[in-house]
């Protein structure tokens, strides 16, 4: 997977319609639990795999944020934005991204604009 996976989609629905389809059956999985407090679990099955995992921010309608696992793999972090647009629909983009790992780092310079690159020091030591 890559580090990050962005979309956004319009929705010809208000954000209250879109929150309650994105946190029923269906959208995310064939069955959705969730627990939409911080820490909450999260229990995402379909056919083919089960993903649990907890909640990390839920503001009905607006934001939804949760890491989810599959098996032993590592978490990634799920984000659910809700706007309203003008024409009385949605913006909903939806970020999975997963943390770093440290091995992702070796050899990356530590600033945009420069700044040494750690991986060398690393590797002598």
């Amino acid at each position: 997977m890559a580090d990050r996976i962005e979309r956004i989609l319009s929705v010809p629905a208000p954000p209250e319609t879109v929150w309650d389809v994105v946190t029923a059956d269906g959208w995310l999985a064939e069955e959705v639990r969730l627990d939409l407090r911080p820490g909450g679990d999260a229990h995402f099955r379909s056919r083919q795999s089960s993903k649990t995992g907890w909640v990390e921010e839920a503001v009905a309608p607006s934001r939804l944020a949760f890491w989810w696992t599959l098996d032993d793999e590592p978490a990634t972090r799920v984000e659910l934005t809700l706007e309203p647009d003008d024409d009385g629909g949605t913006q909903l983009r939806v970020v999975e991204s997963r943390p770093l790992d440290v091995l992702d780092l070796v050899g990356t310079p530590l600033g945009r604009t420069g700044g040494a690159s750690f991986g060398p020091a690393l590797v002598a030591a």
